[in-house]
């Protein structure tokens, strides 16, 4: 016999008749199943509503004082909840209405679970009042929908934690085969506790570390990863051949060749000067020999007199040149590249070079094919392929960026962008901005 008041479950139900049919009696037996043989059965009471009215959710909560509340039903794509009317037509209720009735019972409710399609806003708004809201972030499935529940209350009677049995119940989704296992979303309020800075003053500031949002990350404390594309990198170039780096539009490709030129002197053997030319910011063949002589330091010239300019000075340095699409515009020829083709062959060519591209260079500059000649960086740049990032890399980047900040993602927000960005760098760093933000907002 249990020496403590049990635990109160409330289950409350609303299947209105003008919304698809819910299979609503099936997860309550499923629940009543799953803490009837749970390792302390008489520590769980379990009530349930069903075709609960508005005018219902407050007095049996009155009735039954319950410190988890549960509901199952129909959500709107704005985020409202679903009950129903006098004749069983559903009413919609807005995630501040709900909000106002929990900030009511903070000191009794410990959890809220919304299953219900779009419910995230409404658990989002129910969290700032009790410590667990959960709620489904996107439309969801009765199998899904019923999965979670089995998954929670299996591990809520196994002793686990409200956290944990969140856990189990999308695991449990997973299990199924089901893919929407990233659809349940928990709030909580101890994250927003969390934020707060002990022994600060209250305008103190916490700098938004997810940027920039565009540009070269030129701050080498926040370039991230390509440990092992920049050792390749390096590796190549003293081997006495030249580097081209291709990838996706914005996948970091710039970051990188920056990175390279902060490194180059030390890593390069014999060291060369690193001269950084983004095409982008050259306007014709003429402005690129303007621009690199300038950077080399010398008078502007081309062609054997470059040539012998280099080799006669004894000058040697590393090329990088971002955005070399920019060679196959007008007033660019095959000319200026069978230069430096010129200028990097060999292990003591004046030039060594690191170009960046988002396709193959063979592809990219097909011109000299039509005269039977070789394309003027083939054997010249061996390629690298820039990968997006795999999960392990996501997650490596939010803790390395987080640091010892007190805000910290959950594990959902965590996949959901994940699944949400594919791996791109820069949708990464947008999504995961917009995540802190939020948080910062919650401060205020």
């Amino acid at each position: 016999m249990s020496i403590y008041s049990p635990i109160k479950i409330l289950f409350l139900a609303a299947d209105p008749s003008d919304e698809s049919r819910l299979r609503l009696g099936q997860e309550v037996r499923d629940i009543k199943g799953r803490l009837r043989i749970a390792k302390e059965a008489d520590k769980y009471q379990l009530e349930q509503r069903e075709s609960v009215r508005v005018s219902d959710i407050t007095q049996a909560i009155f009735d039954f004082e319950p410190q988890i509340i549960h509901f199952s039903g129909h959500g709107t794509s704005q985020g409202e909840l679903c009950f129903e009317d006098e004749i069983g037509i559903a009413k919609p209720v807005e995630a501040d209405a709900l909000a106002a009735i929990f900030e009511l019972l903070a000191s009794q409710v410990n959890c809220v679970i919304l299953n219900a399609c779009h419910s995230e806003i409404q658990a989002q708004a129910i969290a700032k009042h009790i410590p667990f809201a959960i709620g489904m972030n996107d439309v969801i499935g009765d199998e899904a929908a019923i999965a979670f529940s089995v998954g929670f209350y299996k591990a809520l009677g196994a002793n686990r934690s409200i956290e944990d049995a969140y856990k189990f119940g999308c695991v449990e989704i997973r299990l199924q085969g089901i893919p929407e296992y990233l659809k349940p979303v928990i709030y909580t309020k101890k994250p927003r506790k969390e934020v707060l800075i002990p022994d600060k003053p209250k305008e103190t500031k916490i700098n938004n570390p997810f940027l920039p949002l565009t540009g070269i990350v030129k701050d080498s404390k926040k370039f991230f990863g390509r440990k092992r594309e920049i050792r390749w990198i390096f590796e190549t170039l003293n081997s006495g051949s030249s580097v081209a780096l291709i990838g996706k539009r914005e996948i970091g490709k710039s970051s990188l060749l920056w990175a390279i030129s902060q490194q180059a002197e030390a890593k390069l053997t014999p060291s060369r000067k690193p001269i950084y030319l983004d095409m982008s910011q050259v306007y014709d063949e003429e402005d690129f020999y303007f621009a690199l002589c300038d950077e080399i330091g010398i008078d502007q010239c081309k062609g054997f007199r470059l040539n012998r300019t280099l080799t006669k000075q004894g000058l040697k340095f590393l090329l990088l040149l971002d955005e070399i699409e920019k060679m196959t515009w007008e007033g660019f020829t095959n000319q200026v590249r069978g230069q430096l083709r010129g200028l990097a062959n060999g292990r003591d060519a004046p030039l060594r070079l690191v170009v960046a591209a988002s396709t193959s260079l063979d592809r990219l500059f097909p011109d000299s094919h039509e005269l039977g000649m070789v394309s003027p960086f083939q054997n010249i740049c061996l390629e690298e392929e820039i990968e997006l990032w795999d999960e392990a890399t996501v997650r490596d980047f939010i803790n390395e960026r987080l640091g010892n900040n007190p805000i910290r993602f959950t594990e959902t927000e965590i996949a959901r962008i994940i699944e949400s960005c594919g791996g791109h760098p820069k949708k990464i760093m947008y999504m995961c901005n917009k995540n802190y933000a939020r948080y910062m907002e919650e401060m205020k």
